[in-house]
C-alpha cells in the first residue's frame, strides 16, 4: 500500500512509540474512575484523579487546557432534554479539553475533536487480577475500562502524539476532550456542548466498535414500572381484596411481562424501530425484577427495571425519547385496562435516564475518513451503527458531525476481565493518525518549505 511521506513517517512513529501507548492505557486503567451514582463503590472513585493524569499528559504534548467542573444549576436550561439530571454534583469531577493549535500565532483553526469519557462502571466480582490492576497477557490488556473506553482514549492520544512527534505541520487544529458522567446519562457531554464546543471538522468518539465505522448510535431510556399488591399470608385462603384480602403482585407481574413480550413483537416489525446500520430492532429489555419480602407472604409489590432503545426517527421536540416514553406509558394503561384493583391502585412508571441518539450522513468526510484510513492499512472497512448509546446525539443536535470509531469489542464491556486486543489497538492508533492527517490537512506551505530544505541539504552534499 502506497503512503505519502508524511503518512509513512507518522505510521513509523506509531510503531516506535507503541510500548508507551500500551503503558498509557494501563496507567488509565490503574486509576479507578467510578462515578458516585453507583453508590458504595464511590469510595474508590477517581474521576478527578484520572482527569489530572490526562491533563498532565496533554500538557506534556503541548496542548492548551480548558478544565471546569460542570454545574447542574447552570445546565438547567436543558432540563427538558436528554442528558440533564438536577441531582448530579460535579465537585472534584471536572471536564477536560486539550487543544493543539496549528497556527503559528496560536489562534484557532478548524478543529477535529476526539471525545471520550473518563468514568467507568464498577469493577464487580469475578476478576482474575482485580478490576483496577491492569495486566497484559496473550496479546491483551485487561482491566475495567480497557475497552470502555480508556483504550479508545489512549489510542487517540497516541495518534496525536505520533503526528506531533513527526513534525508534520497540520492546517487544522486537533482537540482531545475527556468528560465525566457518560455511563449514567451523558451530562458531561451536555456540559461540553453548553460550553460552546463546536469543532468544525467533527467529533470522533473512540468507544469500542471493533474498528467498525459508526455514523449512528441509538438512544436509551431507563425506567421502572411498579405494580402495587397487598401482602398477606400465602398459606391460607384469602377473601376478596375489597374485604381485606391479599393481592398477589407477582400474578400481575406475570401479565405485565406478557404485555412487554407482545410490545416487543410489534416493535420488531415497525420501520421506525429498525435501521439499515443496526442489526437489532429497538426493544424493551427487562433487566431487573424486584418482588416479595418473605416466602410465606404474597408479594406486596412487583417492580421491573428496563432498558429501551430508540432511533433518531423517534426523537421528540426536545431531542430526547419522550415519544418512546409515551408508548411505554400507553402499554401500561392498556395492561391495567378495566381491572378493579389496578383502577384503584394504578401501576407507577418512573423514568430514570434518557440518553439520546444521533446520526451523521454516510457521505460526510468524517464518515469517509476512517474508511479511507482502514483501506490504506489493508483492512476492508465496515460501516455499522452502535446498538447502544454513545455521546453522539448531543453534539449532532448542536450541528457538529459526529461518529463513533474505536478499538475493542463492545460485547466485553462491563464484564469481568474486560480486555483490549493489542493488535487492534495498534491498528486503531494508525487509523486515527491517518484520519488526523486527512481531516486536518497537511499545511502545503510547510510541506513545500520542508521539501526545499531537503533539496538544499542534498545539493550541499
Amino acid at each position: 500500500m502506497t503512503h505519502t511521506p508524511e503518512q509513512r513517517e507518522v505510521l513509523d512513529l506509531v510503531g516506535a512509540q507503541f510500548d508507551d501507548a500500551v503503558q498509557l492505557v494501563r496507567d488509565l486503567i490503574d486509576i479507578p474512575s467510578v462515578g458516585p451514582w453507583f453508590g458504595d463503590e464511590a469510595a474508590v472513585s477517581g474521576e478527578g484523579a484520572v482527569q489530572a493524569f490526562l491533563r498532565g499528559h496533554l500538557e506534556g504534548l503541548g496542548a492548551g487546557i480548558d478544565q471546569w467542573e460542570p454545574s447542574a444549576a447552570e445546565l438547567a436550561v436543558h432540563a427538558d432534554g436528554p442528558g440533564y439530571f438536577a441531582d448530579r454534583d460535579f465537585t472534584g469531577r471536572p471536564n477536560l479539553v486539550g487543544r493543539f493549535r496549528s497556527a503559528a500565532d496560536g489562534s484557532d483553526s478548524p478543529a477535529l475533536m476526539f471525545l471520550g469519557h473518563c468514568d467507568v462502571v464498577p469493577g464487580g466480582p469475578g476478576w482474575t487480577d482485580g478490576p483496577f490492576t491492569s495486566s497484559v497477557r496473550d496479546g491483551r490488556v485487561t482491566g475495567r475500562g480497557a475497552c470502555d473506553m480508556k483504550g479508545g482514549m489512549a489510542a487517540a492520544l497516541a495518534a496525536i502524539r505520533a503526528v506531533r512527534s513527526s513534525g508534520v505541520q497540520l492546517a487544522g487544529d486537533v482537540a482531545f476532550a475527556s468528560v465525566t458522567e457518560e455511563e449514567t446519562g451523558g451530562m458531561g457531554t451536555l456540559a461540553l456542548v453548553h460550553r460552546g464546543y463546536r469543532p468544525e471538522l467533527g467529533i470522533v468518539i473512540p468507544e469500542p466498535t471493533s474498528l467498525q465505522v459508526a455514523p449512528l448510535c441509538r438512544g436509551i431510556v431507563w425506567g421502572e414500572i411498579t405494580i402495587p399488591g397487598k401482602s398477606g399470608h400465602i398459606e391460607i385462603e384469602q377473601p376478596d381484596w375489597r374485604d381485606g384480602g391479599a393481592v398477589d403482585a407477582i400474578a400481575y407481574g406475570r401479565r405485565l411481562l406478557d404485555a412487554v413480550d407482545a410490545l416487543n413483537a410489534r416493535w420488531r416489525e415497525l420501520p421506525e424501530k429498525n435501521h439499515r446500520h443496526v442489526p437489532l430492532p429497538c426493544q424493551l429489555n427487562v433487566a431487573e425484577i424486584d418482588a416479595g419480602t418473605y416466602p410465606s407472604s404474597w408479594a406486596g409489590s412487583f417492580t421491573i427495571r428496563f432498558d429501551v432503545q430508540y432511533l433518531p426517527a423517534e426523537l421528540d421536540e426536545h431531542g430526547g425519547g419522550g415519544l418512546v416514553r409515551a408508548q411505554i406509558e400507553e402499554m401500561v394503561r392498556e395492561f391495567a385496562g378495566d381491572d378493579a384493583w389496578l383502577a384503584e391502585h394504578p401501576p407507577v412508571v418512573n423514568w430514570l435516564v434518557d440518553a439520546d441518539c444521533g446520526e451523521t450522513d454516510d457521505t460526510h468526510p468524517l464518515v469517509v475518513a476512517p474508511q479511507t484510513a482502514l483501506d490504506a492499512l489493508g483492512i476492508a472497512p465496515v460501516v455499522q451503527g452502535v446498538t447502544c448509546h454513545t455521546d453522539m446525539g448531543l453534539p449532532i443536535k448542536a450541528g457538529v458531525p459526529t461518529i463513533t470509531f474505536g478499538p475493542g469489542q463492545l460485547s466485553v464491556a462491563h464484564q469481568p476481565d474486560e480486555y483490549l486486543d493489542l493488535a487492534e489497538y495498534r491498528t486503531c492508533i494508525e487509523a486515527m493518525a491517518l484520519m488526523i492527517l486527512d481531516l486536518c490537512g497537511v499545511d502545503g506551505a510547510a510541506v513545500a518549505a520542508s521539501a526545499a530544505r531537503a533539496t538544499e541539504a542534498h545539493a550541499r552534499v
